[in-house]
Parts: structure tokens; C-alpha cells; sequence
């Protein structure tokens, strides 16, 4: 089992893209500064080279969900689910993770949202059970767990409630050079050097209505099998513009510079969506390597924090 709780990188440039928003309003140069945290991830890594990125702020418009809830038999708690096991819940006033308590808040025949890259669907739950043998994580078996995706991903979440999932927006965007060049530059700083880095995923978010823009991207190349080799490599990353600077916050990086080292972790957007019905949506990131999955959800908490991982699961050896 694996989760993706890994290094967070703020390096502050300047202010975001054209691409990260649309608009253009300023721009400033200044040297990147970098704030390392600890990571979980088995993978190589080195302190962050400074760098100078020029680039300008971005803006959009603010948007405010208007969507009625779903009419449906809701938990009470809003327990968020995969067929891996359960994640967690929003009490109303923090975070609950499932594999920290002993029963999830359920009775059994309750609705779920299943939401994938953005999309929704609809069905339904039994009561709590184990799964995902042989850990028995605390979870439910969902009615058409197919709406969840398949390894290695993109891999979605459940929950059971009502609410707008995605009440602001998220869209993919082509690059136009320049998200590969910053994931070269951190690869470089991790110790791989690649002059051409593969964007996998590339999406415009707003999480949280703001009308300021951030921006998720997964840079990634794998060898065919079920093991890396020396130059393999997966980050995810998201850029956001905080007062007329860009924080370039890292999710989660797996990196081969070892010829001998053959784990890797692919990192993937599962979606991003509403998942504590506070009207700002949560990044769902799923890992997975040869013989596991792990899905967590993050929340942007503030300017200073950046995104933090709030609940997790993950089901593999």
C-alpha cells in the first residue's frame, strides 16, 4: 500500500502564465526560493536548485455554484468512499479519517456521487464491510463500482452527498512549452535531467471561486512493464499566482536515477471536486504502482500552507 503524501516544494517565481488563466495583467522576475517538506515516497531526491522563471498573473471570474442538491438518500456524514476502502469524512468542522476510527457513518442503502475527472455519476452503497484483502480496510461495496475507474488510473472517489461537486471550473489545456520546461527544472533538481519532459496531464482549476486560477500538472514517462528503470520518472505539481507571485507546490514525486532501483509511483488527477460541501473543491490524487493504488484528497488550505493531504486509502502489497 502506498499514499501519496509527499514532498510540498513552494518556489516562488513570477506571477502565473497566460496559459494559467487566460489573461494577461503583469509581469515580474525575481529568483525562486524553496521550502522543502518531508516526503513518503520511495524515490530519489535533492534540495531544489534556485531558478528565475518569468511569467504573468493569473486571473479569471469568480463563479458561484447555483445547482440545487441532488435529491437522494444521503448519509448523514458525507463518508467518502472507493472500492480500495473508505477515505474519510467531513464532521462540519474537520476531517475525519477512516482508518482512524472504528465505524463508518453509514447504515447501508445510501446514495454516492461517483466523480472522475470532473464527471458524475450515480449509484449506490451497502452497509460497512471490509475490503481489500488482506489489509480489511473499513469501506462499503458500491453497486457499480466500475463508475470508479481502473488501475492505474485515473481513479475517482464517492461520496455520499447531495451537493454541486464541481461548482467552479476545471479543463485540460495543451502546453505550449512551458509546463514541460518547469518540470524539467524540477526533475533537474531532483537529479534527472530531461530535456523534454512528457506532460500526462495538464488542467485550469479554480478551487476555490476565487477567480484566481491554479493550474495541476503531471509530467511523467514510464518504461512498459511492471517495473521502472534509471530515467523513469512521475511528479505532479500545481501552480498557483498569491499576491503577484507564482508558489509552485509539489504533490507527489517518484524519480529513477538509480540503475539498480526499479519502484516507481505513477501519479495521476483523478479529479477535483467539492468533497466537504464548503463550495471549494479538493484535489483527488491517485498513486499507483506494479501491485497497489492509493487515492488521497487534498485541500488547498491557505496561501501560507498551500494544498495539504487530508484522507487517504490505498489497497496493494
Amino acid at each position: 500500500m502506498t499514499r501519496g503524501v509527499l514532498a510540498l516544494l513552494l518556489i516562488l517565481a513570477a506571477c502565473g502564465s497566460p496559459e494559467e488563466a487566460g489573461e494577461t495583467t503583469s509581469t515580474v522576475e525575481e529568483s525562486t526560493t524553496t521550502v522543502s517538506q518531508t516526503t513518503t515516497t520511495e524515490s530519489t531526491t535533492t534540495t531544489a536548485t534556485p531558478t528565475t522563471i518569468v511569467e504573468s498573473t493569473t486571473t479569471s471570474t469568480a463563479s458561484t455554484s447555483t445547482s440545487a442538491p441532488l435529491a437522494g438518500n444521503w448519509a448523514d456524514q458525507p463518508l467518502i468512499v472507493t472500492d480500495l476502502g473508505a477515505l474519510g469524512w467531513w464532521d462540519g468542522s474537520d476531517w475525519v479519517r477512516a482508518e482512524e476510527v472504528g465505524a463508518l457513518p453509514v447504515v447501508g442503502g445510501e446514495d454516492y456521487q461517483v466523480s472522475l475527472l470532473g464527471g458524475a455519476s450515480l449509484t449506490s452503497g451497502g452497509s460497512q464491510t471490509t475490503v481489500c484483502e488482506p489489509l480489511l480496510n473499513l469501506g462499503v461495496t458500491l453497486e457499480d463500482a466500475n463508475y470508479l475507474g481502473l488501475w492505474p488510473g485515473p481513479y475517482g472517489v464517492a461520496i455520499s452527498a447531495g451537493w454541486d461537486l464541481h461548482p467552479h471550473l476545471f479543463q485540460s489545456f495543451p502546453d505550449d512549452g512551458s509546463y514541460a520546461g518547469f518540470a524539467r527544472e524540477l526533475l533537474a533538481s531532483r537529479g534527472l535531467d530531461v530535456a523534454n519532459p512528457v506532460i500526462k496531464q495538464l488542467y485550469r482549476t479554480d478551487l476555490e471561486g476565487d477567480g484566481t486560477n491554479e493550474v495541476l500538472v503531471v509530467a511523467e514517462e514510464v518504461s512498459p512493464g511492471l517495473f521502472g528503470q534509471q530515467g523513469d520518472y512521475s511528479i505532479i505539481f500545481m501552480r498557483k499566482a498569491v499576491q503577484n507571485e507564482v508558489q509552485t507546490a509539489v504533490l507527489g514525486d517518484s524519480v529513477i536515477t538509480d540503475p539498480e532501483d526499479v519502484f516507481l509511483i505513477s501519479f495521476t488527477v483523478g479529479t477535483v471536486a467539492d468533497l466537504n460541501g464548503d463550495g471549494k473543491m479538493e484535489i483527488v490524487l491517485d498513486s499507483a504502482y506494479y501491485e497497489g493504488l492509493g487515492v488521497e484528497v487534498w485541500e488547498y488550505a491557505d496561501d501560507d500552507l498551500g494544498p495539504v493531504p487530508r484522507v487517504s486509502v490505498g489497497c496493494g502489497a
